[in-house]
């Protein structure tokens, strides 16, 4: 029986002082973490910024697109209207012709009578 307290006893003692050592040299959180686990950590940290950095370029792409469908449409419409202004005034213009010029043809059948 005292051969096996002395042995538990030893064993005990022996596992501790690895604990502790083990303890000893991992300090700090920083130095506990594995090369595989800083790598983890580097590469979502990129991913993360990476991801930000397309949804914020896809944002104002879609920002860019709506203001120049905006202005595209905004354009056809006045191109439209300027369309119709121009009708309208060719029209004014021909039939402010037509009487001048008639006006004019009696002017000169009066004067030649």
């Amino acid at each position: 029986m005292f051969r096996r307290v002395a042995v538990t006893t030893r064993m005990q003692v022996s596992a501790a002082s690895r604990t502790l050592a083990v303890r000893q040299l991992h300090s700090s959180p920083i130095v506990a973490k594995s090369a595989a686990e800083k790598v983890k950590e580097v590469v979502h940290e990129v991913n993360l910024k990476v991801g930000k950095g397309l949804a914020s370029a896809i944002e104002t792409g879609q920002e860019v697109t709506e203001k120049t469908k905006g202005k595209l449409g905004t354009t056809k419409e006045k191109a439209g209207q300027t369309k119709e202004d121009v009708k309208a005034k060719t029209k004014e213009t021909a039939e402010q012709a037509a009487q001048k010029k008639n006006e004019l043809k009696s002017e000169v059948n009066d004067q030649l009578r």
